[in-house]
């Protein structure tokens, strides 16, 4: 700056200043991309490090990382790509300054239109460390080859915390990876399995012992491997892999969970709080009410693919609330036909869900079966106005019995929800839709105060306008609609997927007039506040004229 330069004011230097202030410049460079980053780098030193370090946070292209190693060339005819050169020892000493800097790498075969597998290989044979990228926590491997399998094992270490490795099922893992895996990253906390384990994980997960969360295919989750876990001092979350994408390659054989009958010995399952399973209701009946059961679950997320009779869900109730202090619970019934007749005496009642009232802690349930939930509007009033601390309720809100006998409740429903729970998030039911059923609009009605999610699942609805207008008066401006159905893994008869696609038509319908309708009621009730306070005003100028004090 020259002699008789002006300085800047003082709120400009403060400005200028806290474009250095490393944490809030890396907050800043985490919200933009990878190609304006790259531009930041340049920008000075300081920058430079910061830049750097959001840059290779997370890679998920292995060429364009290694070729800060060595420059990479493609072999056209070989159909691969290959290292102009080998790497030496210098080579690895200057992509320490790149590799020091991976916390997070993403490997997806499919994104590799040639092979690098001999790349990988030349990785391995010159690398100076066993550790090729010393400071990565999280793995995500993708594979659809037995070759790929193998690199995978390259970037295993002592530092590695979470892993994912998802493959086909006909690309089974072999024993010697959980050899290696357990060996090389035994420090693991999360491990996500999407893939066929033989019978060495019951061996892996011994060899894991800081292990927390474990998550398989759901048919995976046998007698034995819940034995094991039993014994595992850390883990706190045995979880489902719960993506319905080619859901028959991942989840297995549904025989290895026909029973359900782990032995527990006294201390199993020391922090456990998250438990899925896929089981028969009466196998986990049992299990819950045998000794050392894990009773201080907070979370129960259960699958099952057999019918069960009321009052076997009845009695399964009752022993949660008796045995575990859960606050969310999580029952769907799946079944691999998609039967359409209502069946009376297999159908869910409130009497059969009523020992949910009993839980102490409970504030989240989703129910999911076949047919719909036998309730009334009085046995809703209850429900609700016994259980204002509910935070999240779908109440079987996309059955696949689509009579008219099925539907018991309508847009009344909503009612007592929105009175007397006030922390309510979501909120799922089964219900007709019409405009005889629907509240006048001269009606007193209490609007839900926390609703962000409708679920209406393959309810019924008609008269798109009349619904939508209630919808805006009872959800908050904010609350989204969700409709459609979960089924969709199984097949379903013809007439059941065109009556729901019908009524998926007519809720689309309503969905595209909420906004609209929002907005012209935000502009009528800003309309009356105007008149409000106009009244106000001339009110009191009229007062004031008259002389007459306000009381």
């Amino acid at each position: 700056m020259c002699a008789d330069a002006v300085p800047p004011p003082h709120s400009e230097l403060l400005a200028q200043r806290v474009f250095f202030i490393p944490e809030l410049v890396d907050i800043i460079f985490n919200f933009l991309d990878r190609k304006t980053n790259v531009t930041n780098a340049l920008v000075c030193k300081q920058w430079s490090r910061i830049a750097s370090d959001v840059i290779w946070k997370e890679v998920d292209n292995l060429i364009q990382l290694f070729s800060h190693l060595k420059p990479i060339r493609q072999v056209a005819h070989q159909g691969e790509k290959v290292f102009e050169a080998m790497p030496d020892a210098n080579d690895w000493l200057r992509f320490e300054r790149y590799s020091s800097r991976v916390r997070c790498l993403r490997f997806d075969s499919d994104d590799y239109v040639l092979d690098i597998n001999h790349l990988l290989d030349d990785v391995a044979r010159t690398r100076t460390s066993p550790e090729i990228l010393p400071n990565m926590h999280t793995l995500e491997w993708i594979y659809y080859c037995n070759d790929h399998m193998e690199r995978c094992k390259l970037f295993l270490h002592r530092q590695l915390r979470h892993l994912t490795v998802v493959a086909p099922s006909k690309y089974q893992l072999r024993p010697a990876f959980y050899m290696d895996l357990g060996a090389r990253a035994s420090h693991l906390h999360t491990l996500n399995l999407w893939a066929q384990p033989p019978g060495e994980l019951q061996m892996l997960l011994r060899n894991l012992p800081e292990l927390r969360k474990i998550v398989l295919p759901e048919f995976h989750f046998t007698s034995s491997v819940i034995e094991e876990l039993s014994r595992a001092k850390n883990i706190r979350v045995v979880d489902l892999s719960h993506d319905d994408n080619d859901w028959d390659e991942y989840r297995g054989d549904q025989k290895n969970v026909e029973t359900f009958a782990p032995v527990l010995e006294e201390g199993a399952f020391p922090s456990l709080s998250n438990l899925s399973l896929a089981a028969k209701i009466d196998d986990l009946d049992r299990f819950f009410r045998s000794d050392f059961a894990p009773i201080n679950l907070t979370t129960l997320y259960i699958n099952t693919y057999e019918d069960c009779r009321p009052l076997g869900m009845h009695d399964f109730l009752v022993t949660l609330s008796q045995q575990c202090h859960l606050s969310k619970l999580y029952i769907h019934f799946f079944h691999d036909e998609g039967l359409s007749v209502l069946v009376p005496e297999n159908q869910i009642s409130y009497e059969t869900i009523k020992p949910l009232l009993t839980f102490p802690n409970l504030v989240t349930f989703e129910l999911l079966h076949k047919y719909p939930v036998k309730i009334t509007l009085d046995e809703i009033e209850e429900l609700a106005s016994r259980w204002p601390s509910l935070e999240s309720l779908v109440l079987n809100a996309e059955p696949l019995a689509l009579g008219k006998d099925g539907l018991t409740l309508d847009l009344r429903a909503l009612l007592p929800f929105a009175r007397h729970c006030p922390r309510l998030w979501k909120l799922g039911l089964y219900i007709s839709a019409a405009e005889e059923t629907t509240p006048s609009v001269h009606s007193s009605i209490e609007r839900f105060r926390s609703l962000l999610v409708l679920s209406v699942g393959s309810s019924r609805a008609r008269d798109a306008g009349t619904v939508a207008a209630f919808l805006t008066r009872v959800c908050p401006p904010s609350c989204a609609l969700e409709f459609g159905i979960r089924h969709g893994r199984f097949p379903m008869d013809d007439e059941i997927v065109t009556q729901l696609h019908q009524r998926e038509l007519t809720w689309e319908a309503i969905a595209g007039l909420l906004p609209v309708l929002i907005e012209v009621r935000r502009e009528e009730q800003e309309r009356w506040r105007e008149e409000v306070e106009d009244l106000r005003v001339r009110n009191r100028l009229l007062m004031e004229q008259c002389h007459i004090k306000p009381s």
